[in-house]
């Protein structure tokens, strides 16, 4: 048996309750047979900061203590853990270990990561950042999987 193979595999099937797997599958499947990708993008999104307002953060004075919070807020609910690296134009937030991807399947393309650009805006939000700032995740229409990565940086004017 190779670990590294394994524990992943074990965890994605995990990662969604049992009772649950069908039911998001099969809403994943009707959201994707009735709505275009980019209306599924800005639903999830929208999801997303729904989920954000009822997980709110308190302000922070450093990304490490931002960091913090995000995570306290994903263990909180089970839904994995974040990291957060200061590059030269953006911080890149790497979030592993999400349910998303399980609970609504490979087919569910990248509209899913618009579910972390909403809830990682919403919260980069309370902290008082420049409106020019956005979140976007990296990739584009690539599915989520175990691990999404998302930028936050200026959007061109």
């Amino acid at each position: 048996m190779d670990i590294a193979e394994t524990v992943p595999q074990h965890y994605e099937r995990r990662a969604c309750s049992a009772q649950w797997l069908a039911f998001n599958r099969g809403m994943a499947a009707e959201l994707s047979a009735g709505l275009p990708p980019e209306d599924l993008h800005q639903l999830f999104f929208r999801i997303g900061q729904r989920v954000a307002d009822a997980l709110p953060v308190a302000t922070c004075e450093t990304l490490d203590d931002l960091q913090s919070q995000f995570n306290a807020r994903w263990d909180g609910i089970d839904w994995g853990f974040s990291s957060l690296r200061e590059e030269a134009d953006c911080v890149v937030i790497t979030h592993a270990c999400s349910p998303i991807a399980m609970a609504f399947g490979p087919d569910a393309t990248g509209w899913t990561s618009g579910f972390f650009e909403g809830v990682y805006q919403a919260w980069f939000d309370a902290q008082q950042m420049p409106s020019s700032l956005r979140v976007k995740a990296l990739g584009g229409d690539e599915p989520a999987g175990p691990v999404v990565e998302l930028r936050l940086g200026r959007t061109s004017p």
